[in-house]
């Protein structure tokens, strides 16, 4: 199971843990003095019934006892404790047991003669001269010996059998409902209750009491299945059933905060204000509800509304430093979401500037900007729901979504889960199933927790499912659970199949559909995938299937991606010189003066190859050229004669670029991305030098004495290679993108993006050698050999900005301004090889047959930083595709930071990309 709404599961499971809460009542005696956990217990159950909550002061008092049997305030306190609920017999029974064990407080005996003699405390004392008394008083007799010998269903029907014979004694009613109770059927101790009020009981204010204790036991199973629901991600499911809790019980705040909740998932935004509404008309002081309310008005875009619920909340005098802080954090989160920064640095300004959390939401709103769309739940997460217990109930606290809850370790888990914090949620969801076992909501929580740990922590979790699943193997949530877990454990094929079975069930959430469509593209079947998405599309249509905007436009995208088959890239960009990454065969190139450079790529991803839904497998071709070089100008710098070693001054010279057709270099090879979550591409790629300007060139030997024979014999040694000529490059790229595609949801959001590249390229090419005169231009000394290039390379880029949608001028067009740091790392070792050894020939001194380098080998690096923007605009859309294509204009100005290549690193880069 995923946690899709994790803030809200929080303030779910909180409401669960005070669900069964029953009203606070009258004080009770002072606890006696004991040690150990026996005082501890006594304590507790003290302190329970003074809050008036009885069941609970029952539990301990019946534990306390079991270790301290001797102590007649423990028989008092559980005999009470069972006279508040209206359990006359059970008390009765406990206090005759009490005193036959030797127990004689005074107390205790009065407590037993006045449940004997006047148990019907809700009215007047009923007769016992008439003949109807006279006829039920034996078969009542017999119904308290049966109650006390534990047989619990004879009790029942004897004492109803009495009661009905003699409706005046209220005593038999109380009877009868303790016998049902005992047997746990509270549905027919209800029924029980309604039939006594109908025959004219006359301890009427008793058995309305016990009613109402009744309604909150019975309100508790729909309640919980309305938090499972919601945990199952079945908002409209749970939305009855919290109706139902409410009606039940409606002076219990968490089932009405589960109504909230529940018609908040819903996208029922209105019904939900007008549940919060009833809430606050039920209890006008609730903190919780108004804070609820006034979220749910900014939710609808009523910030009028909102802002005088979030006010009224502020100006309630009861609250307390920490609570009215966390009112002001929750409305000065309302105020950043509609665009009010002024407002949300008002609500902040009586607040400490050490306050992280404060200081958080004051650069915030120093960014504030009116929502372009309706907020949604991720974009606005509600306040936590923060419940405990108090004198007077229980009572909730709202808390800012961002908050760490305290308390319940099964809330906290959530917290921590929310938080990606996945070791403290399983150890905190342990605590919780070692709490209360039972609860079938902290097992799944657990469950959950684990399946995002380790693989020792996963595997604990599918054990779990499977021994869940083996007692309900149609259980949904559960095959929804194990098809999350496959996931997670690279299994797409198992998910899918779990998914399948979930929908079978026809008690998946309606969103299993897009589940299925993810599992079945990491299958590899990528068009069924494809088909079952335009089907959510048409659910959602149809009203069947609930997506907001995000949701839509990201299924779309899911579309768009899986069903892409093919693609085209073609680039240009203006540089006065370039990083490593973007030269031919990932070499550095640095071209004195401006030139305008392009690349044009076609791929193809083959559909039943490789490719899932997170692998990509391309094959590709590419060429590349110079666009356009106007030249550059050398200045007149000082070098070294190579034979003398002295220096002489070289006057500077202008040089014209090359640039067309000629300077064209084509690749066709391909890359393979193993992991769309771990961002590593490898590629392999097979080059060649197609234009002529590619295959020729000049070589400087990097031996002294070759370059002075050169010098002095006034000539140049050049070399000529054949368009087949090229060589191999092999590559690796990590990148990594956040916020780097089209939102709907929001009108800017952080975007950061960046990769890293290294890279090895080796050509070993045939070639023909000469020599010829500068001054002449005659060739002679023609020989052939190997041109051999070797050449390793490392990248890298990052930049970090925010994505601003540009909706005033069109909703796809996209600014990003940012910061950008980039840096190279260039090795290169040139040599020539394989000539005759024949002096004489080539005219030449020394030996070219084993091989002699070029001048220039060796590395070299370079770092760079500056500001950049970034223009998008995204395009070729339909009803089932997210825009497919986007032309993409960035400029940046980068100074050198590093490096002994200023040259590389520095100037204006600037490149447009059209993806098809």
């Amino acid at each position: 199971m995923t946690l899709r709404k994790t803030c809200l599961h929080a303030a779910v499971l909180i409401a669960l843990s005070c669900a069964i809460t029953p009203l606070a009542g009258h004080a009770a005696p002072v606890p006696a003095p004991l040690t150990g956990d026996a005082w501890r217990l006594a304590d507790e159950g003290y302190r329970a019934y003074n809050r008036g909550l009885y069941a609970q002061a029952q539990a301990k008092a019946e534990a306390a006892l079991k270790l301290r049997p001797d102590t007649d305030r423990l028989y008092l306190l559980l005999v009470y404790s069972l006279q508040k609920q209206g359990k006359i017999a059970q008390a009765l029974q406990v206090a005759d047991r009490a005193i036959r064990e030797g127990h004689g407080n005074p107390a205790l005996r009065e407590a037993r003669t006045n449940l004997a003699a006047a148990p019907a405390t809700g009215g007047s004392a009923a007769p016992t001269d008439t003949p109807a008394y006279r006829k039920g008083f034996p078969i009542a007799t017999r119904a308290y010996d049966e109650f006390n010998a534990g047989n619990h269903a004879a009790a029942a029907r004897d004492a109803e059998q009495a009661f009905r014979t003699d409706p005046s004694q209220g005593a038999w009613a109380l009877l009868w409902l303790d016998a049902l109770e005992a047997q746990g059927q509270y549905d027919a101790a209800d029924r029980a209750v309604t039939t006594s009020l109908a025959l004219g009981a006359r301890n009427k204010t008793d058995l309305v009491a016990r009613q109402q204790t009744l309604h909150r036991r019975l309100a508790i199973r729909p309640a919980e299945a309305g938090y499972q629901a919601l945990i199952n991600d079945r908002p409209g499911d749970a939305v009855p059933l919290a109706r139902e809790a409410v009606s039940l019980a409606p002076d219990i705040t968490s089932h009405r905060l589960l109504l909230m909740t529940a018609l908040m998932l819903d996208n029922h935004l209105p019904e939900a204000e007008a549940a919060a509404s009833d809430a606050l008309v039920a209890d006008d002081e609730s903190t919780m509800s108004l804070v609820m309310r006034a979220y749910l008005r900014q939710r609808q875009g009523k910030t009028g509304d909102a802002n005088a619920d979030f006010d009224a909340a502020l100006k309630q005098d009861w609250l307390d430093n920490d609570q009215r802080r966390n009112v002001q954090l929750i409305a000065a989160d309302a105020a950043i979401a509609s665009g009010d920064g002024a407002r949300a640095t008002s609500l902040l300004s009586s607040l400490p500037g050490n306050d992280v959390d404060a200081g958080k939401r004051r650069k915030q709103a120093r960014a504030a900007r009116a929502p372009a769309r309706p907020l949604t739940l991720s974009a606005y997460p509600p306040p936590l729901q923060d419940c405990h217990d108090t004198p007077y109930g229980t009572s909730c606290d709202p808390l800012p979504s961002d908050a760490s809850v305290s308390g319940d370790p099964a809330m906290r888990a959530y917290a921590a889960y929310g938080q990606q914090d996945y070791q403290t949620a399983i150890t905190l969801a342990r605590q919780a199933v070692e709490l209360n076992p039972e609860r079938e909501v902290n097992q799944r929580l657990l469950t959950t927790a684990l399946a995002a740990g380790n693989r020792a922590q996963q595997a604990e979790a599918a054990a779990r499912i499977e021994a869940a699943l083996a007692k309900k193997p149609d259980d949904s949530a559960l095959l929804m659970q194990r098809g999350y877990l496959h996931q997670r454990l690279g299994q797409p094929a198992l998910a899918l199949e779990d998914f399948r079975a979930a929908r079978a069930t026809g008690k998946a959430p309606p969103t299993a559909i897009l589940d299925e469509a993810f599992a079945m593209s990491g299958t590899g079947d990528k068009r069924g995938a494809v088909g079952i998405l335009k089907q959510a599309i048409d659910e959602a249509d149809a009203g069947r299937l609930e997506l907001d905007p995000q949701q839509r436009y990201n299924t779309r995208a899911g579309i768009a991606g899986l069903s892409r088959e093919w693609g085209a890239t073609v680039s240009a960009g203006f540089r006065g010189s370039r990083p490593a990454a973007s030269g031919a065969a990932g070499a550095a190139v640095t071209v004195p003066g401006d030139a305008v450079f392009s690349t044009a790529e076609v791929y193809w991803r083959p559909s039943d190859f490789l490719n899932t839904s997170t692998r990509v497998f391309e094959v590709y071709g590419r060429v590349s050229n110079t666009l356009y070089d106007n030249g550059g100008r050398t200045v007149t710098q000082s070098i070294e004669d190579p034979c003398s070693g002295s220096s002489s001054t070289v006057a500077g010279t202008t040089n014209n670029g090359v640039s067309g057709f000629p300077t064209t270099v084509g690749s066709a090879g391909f890359r393979f991305t193993p992991s769309t979550e771990t961002g590593l591409t490898f590629g392999l790629e097979r080059q060649f030098r197609i234009g002529t300007a590619t295959r020729t060139g000049t070589l400087t030997p990097a031996d002294r004495s070759y370059r002075c024979d050169l010098n002095k014999k006034n000539v140049s040694a050049n070399y000529k290679t054949d368009a087949g000529a090229g060589g191999w490059l092999a590559y690796m790229t990590y990148g990594f993108y956040e916020g780097t595609g089209l939102r709907v949801d929001l009108p800017s959001w952080l975007t950061m993006e960046g990769y890293v590249q290294a890279g090895y390229s080796l050509q070993d090419m045939p070639a023909r050698f000469w020599w010829k005169n500068n001054t002449t231009g005659q060739e002679s000394a023609s020989l052939t050999g190997k041109l051999k290039q070797d050449q390793g390379f490392a990248a890298g880029e990052f930049r970090l900005g925010r994505s601003i949608r540009l909706d005033m001028i069109n909703d796809r067009l996209v600014l990003f301004p940012y910061v950008v740091i980039g840096a190279d790392w260039l090795w290169q070792k040139n040599r020539v090889s394989g000539l005759p050894n024949d002096g004489d020939k080539i005219t030449l001194q020394g030996n070219y047959s084993g091989g002699a380098a070029l001048q220039g080998n060796g590395s070299t690096w370079s770092l760079g930083a500056g500001p950049g923007f970034n223009l998008r605009y995204w395009f070729r859309e339909d009803h089932y595709n997210a825009p497919r294509s986007y032309l993409d204009w960035t400029t940046q100005y980068r100074f050198n930071i590093g490096g002994g290549e200023a040259d590389r690193a520095k100037g204006l880069f600037m490149n447009v990309t059209l993806s098809y």
